[in-house]
């Protein structure tokens, strides 16, 4: 009777602990069966580096994604996993799989990675060989059955042998500007698949593609590689160091735009530069034809009215400026996403600059600072000097909630270009506001203006002069007042917590060169404490 009970007992405790656990994955409220579902069972890749999104739908309230083999790399993300995986130089096939597990629920993905340059699934039915030429071999997913091949045309340019598992590409380079095709039929148990072969040719102007936001390494990977591209380079991060960029860089077949470059933040998964050059003065006199201007329109980018550098693709979210360097013969196309502001925010009743009657004025040195501050009961923070104990900038406090400090740069003795008589007077100085929403709003890594307080500045005769992936400048053409909006977080200003900055000078050539030489002079003006987190 007693081995009885304690058999009960035994079966009663895992009821419960399976309910227990049970509970962890579904709804406390409730004793729904725990599911978890995936999006995809199967995925497979190339030999190239390559990514895809895996989507996963459960009612765990939390559940963990692993996979054994360390050339799979997995990054989970809400619901969503993103699957990386590193190039396959083994010769071979390789296989792994992904656990997703939820605790009662689990689901297995298989990975594959052919040893092939492109795995081809029959239903897409498209082929695109490189520019240049050579040898390609394609992995077709045939899941173990045979196949016929059928040639409809026998160009020069081509030769197709038939593999057990694949097909295998020799193709000639096409110097030509246009895209040459052909057609084959695989037949599969009977029914026939019409795949096209396509390779395309050099191409004058070359565009970068919109890698999407979150940065989609898949993406960038195939649209480079369907045009002809090759990796050349690659930055990886150094996140010990606190620098999250990466790096790609490609040789595209243009003979002209001979390098793109996608760089990305991998804390954020948003790209932060990516463009095309052009070092040959054949290529600044290129975007300057009607060519060019016809293929933009091509391309859906449309020519801004009132700064004819830069472009807008309504369609992509993507813009593009034209930087030309007369003086060393290059050309440069800046590509940049576009955002749309999340929400309305409030903004300032009106523009207030703060101490304008201090700034570069040659009668109005630290000492009238100091005044200026003592005058609004402010508390000075720091003081930075040169090594020639010359006053190179003040931080001061104040007692004001919204401008919560100020920031005074001054002209130096030391500094070779200092006319004389403003040595000590203030260069330029930066006001931080603690509520940061009331100019700027937040887009993962990066600050931009908001729409309320653009309308503000441009009342107030300023005009939007560029953004260069961290200033947003503006200026006033009466007088070449100049400001330098950004956000970020400073050690010593509101404790570490994100602020608008915005840096007030005067630049008397701002509106002068193209706008990657704009912003890049008033770049090289700004001047900072050592404040950075």
């Amino acid at each position: 009777m007693r081995i009885i009970n304690i058999h009960k007992l035994v079966q009663f405790s895992l009821l419960c602990l399976l309910l227990g656990m049970a509970v962890g994955c579904a709804d406390n409220d409730s004793f729904e069966q725990p599911y978890l579902n995936v999006s995809e069972k199967e995925i497979s890749f190339s030999n190239q580096v390559g990514e895809k999104t895996i989507t996963v739908n459960t009612n765990c309230k939390e559940w963990v994604t692993t996979t054994p083999k360390s050339w799979v790399h997995l990054t989970q993300n809400r619901n969503e996993i993103a699957v990386q995986v590193d190039p396959n130089t083994t010769g071979a096939e390789r296989s792994s799989y992904i656990l997703v597990d939820g605790g009662l629920a689990v689901q297995k993905i298989m990975v594959s990675q052919s040893a092939a340059d492109i795995s081809l699934d029959i239903s897409k039915g498209e082929i695109v060989l490189p520019q240049a030429g050579g040898t390609t071999t394609v992995d077709l997913k045939l899941e173990g059955m045979s196949y016929d091949l059928t040639q409809n045309e026998k160009p020069d340019w081509l030769q197709v042998i038939q593999k057990k598992h694949g097909l295998k590409f020799i193709s000639k380079p096409n110097y030509s500007a246009t895209e040459r095709t052909t057609k084959l039929t695989v037949t599969i148990a009977g029914k026939n698949n019409e795949v096209v072969v396509k390779q395309p040719g050099v191409a004058t102007f070359i565009l970068a593609c919109n890698p999407g936001n979150p940065f989609s390494l898949h993406k960038m990977m195939d649209y480079e590689y369907r045009r002809g591209s090759i990796l050349t380079e690659y930055g990886g991060p150094d996140e010990v160091n606190g620098i999250y960029e990466e790096s790609y860089f490609f040789r595209t077949p243009s003979p002209l735009f001979k390098d793109v470059v996608y760089v990305n933040d991998t804390k954020y998964g948003v790209p932060t530069r990516v463009y095309t050059r052009s070092l040959t003065r054949e290529g600044v006199n290129a975007v300057k034809t009607q060519a060019f201007q016809d293929f933009m329109r091509a391309n859906g980018y449309t020519r801004d009215e009132k700064d004819t550098n830069h472009y807008v693709n309504i369609k992509e979210a993507y813009t593009m400026d034209v930087d030309i360097r007369e003086e060393n013969n290059s050309v440069v196309l800046f590509f940049y996403q576009m955002h749309t502001q999340d929400r309305s925010y409030p903004t300032f009743s009106s523009l207030d600059l703060g101490p304008i009657d201090l700034l570069n004025k040659s009668d109005k040195k630290i000492s009238d600072v100091e005044k200026y501050e003592q005058g609004k009961n402010s508390e000075e923070m720091k003081r930075q000097t040169t090594k020639n104990n010359e006053v190179e900038a003040l931080l001061y406090k104040t007692n004001d909630p919204t401008l919560i400090a100020r920031t005074y740069f001054f002209f130096l003795r030391s500094d070779a270009t200092t006319p004389q008589d403003k040595v000590g007077s203030i260069e330029q100085y930066s006001l931080f506001y603690g509520q940061p929403n009331l100019g700027i709003w937040q887009y993962g890594n990066e600050w931009f203006v908001t729409h309320e307080f653009d309308k503000l500045l441009t009342a107030n005769n300023f005009e939007f002069v560029g953004y260069n992936g961290k200033h947003h400048v503006y200026a006033r053409r009466s007088d070449y007042l100049t400001l330098a909006i950004s956000g970020g977080e400073y050690a010593d200003v509101n404790n570490g917590k994100a602020v608008m900055q915005i840096t007030v000078l005067y630049k008397p050539t701002v509106f002068a060169g193209s706008k990657e030489q704009r912003l890049a002079k008033v770049e090289r003006m700004l001047k900072q404490t050592n404040q950075k987190k």
